[in-house]
């Protein structure tokens, strides 16, 4: 079996952040806000540095078209530094100075300023303003973090939608005398880095509704309620053809266990003497179902599945409802009257999946009812 390649490479935060909030392990104060939520979304800079020989401003760009903004409460914005090759360069980084001048002058170091961008009549605004810090230890990078969540709460408190396209600039000044300072040779320059070293803005939500994973998978496929089945279906018997190469002949049980979802209930056949309702394994795997290249993680897990038969006497460990008591009974006594109640599941939980939506977005969100727990007759 082949393996596709994801459609965009993640950023490590997001991976760490997912296998974080997924095994519950939220020790750091930064991770704090990251898991209050049920949707975190990543997108990436689009920006270009500008020519000239020295780079006072740099403008970051993201498409936020498909960002859902009702459930949002937090947002922030991560540029990689990266330590200059000749640090003389930097210690004489400030704009218009000599060589060792106010930039390096006394130890000070200079500060980031992040803005909104200029549009039209709106001025830019300050959003956050952070000292430039030395990489800790022996590394030659760091991620500056910038809290943007004022910028969307402005959204909220007016009438008009915001724009599908979020700017930001970023621009270094002297501590002491408050002159620019080049940004390249801060280690902000944008040639040469590679995807996972590209800017990007999170969005942090949580939402009360039960998003339901049908929904992406109709995103990804481009199919409507009729046609997303045999696409699938399609898929995964393309994706399984060349294991399916020698292979010898199904089994008539297997053949029916391979029917398509629409067959009718009166074309099962009634299997007798059938243990009573209790949880079986059902193991998924996204990469034989051919989602690898848009499923980051998990590609699978557990799902668990309920089977078996509800006779009378229901077994109280399957938490029967007084109904279910009552319908099992009418039917052991006439089982052409009443159908058989149905072993169900009584209790799920989640799981969390990272995930590229529709737009090429990275995103970590955690999905209710994913997981049977329990199983009882209903």
């Amino acid at each position: 079996m082949f393996h596709r390649q994801p459609l965009v490479v993640p950023h490590d935060y997001m991976l760490s952040l997912y296998w974080s909030l997924s095994s519950g392990e939220i020790n750091s104060t930064a991770l704090h806000e990251a898991g209050l939520a049920n949707t975190i979304t990543s997108f990436v800079d689009k920006g270009q540095d500008e020519r000239g020989p020295q780079l006072r401003r740099q403008k970051y760009h993201f498409n936020i078209s498909s960002l859902e903004r009702d459930s949002l409460f937090g947002a922030e914005l991560r540029i990689l530094r990266k330590r200059p090759p000749d640090p003389r360069r930097a210690s004489s980084a400030t704009l218009g100075s000599p060589a060792g001048g106010a930039a390096a002058g006394g130890g000070m170091s200079p500060v980031l300023r992040l803005y909104t961008c200029a549009v039209g009549k709106q001025k830019a605004a300050l959003l956050h303003t952070v000292p430039v810090e030395e990489p800790s230890g022996s590394g030659s990078t760091k991620w500056e973090v910038f809290d943007i969540w004022k910028v969307f709460k402005g959204f909220r408190n007016q009438q008009s939608q915001p724009s599908q396209q979020l700017c930001f600039e970023l621009e270094a000044l002297d501590h002491r005398g408050g002159r620019p300072v080049d940004l390249r040779a801060l280690g902000f320059a944008r040639p040469g880095r590679t995807t996972k070293e590209k800017a990007f803005f999170l969005a942090f939500g949580r939402t009360e509704k039960r998003d339901l994973f049908y929904n992406e998978i109709k995103a990804r496929s481009g199919h409507d309620n009729k046609t997303v089945y045999e696409y699938l279906f399609t898929q995964r018997r393309t994706r399984r053809a060349p294991a399916a190469r020698g292979a010898k002949k199904p089994t008539q049980q297997q053949q029916q266990q391979q029917q398509p979802l629409h067959v009718l209930p009166h074309q099962a056949v009634k299997v007798q003497n059938k243990p009573r309702c209790h949880r079986r394994q059902l193991h998924v795997n996204f990469k034989e179902m051919g989602w690898d290249d848009w499923i980051i993680a998990p590609l699978e897990y557990e799902a668990f599945h309920c089977d078996g038969v509800c006779d009378f006497p229901i077994r109280s460990h399957l938490e029967p409802t007084n109904h279910a008591i009552i319908q099992t009974l009418m039917n052991s006594m006439d089982p052409e009257s009443t159908p058989p109640t149905c072993c169900v599941p009584t209790r799920l939980s989640p799981i969390s999946i990272l995930y590229i939506d529709s737009a090429n977005n990275v995103v970590y969100k955690q999905y209710e009812d994913m997981v049977v727990e329990s199983c009882g007759c209903r």
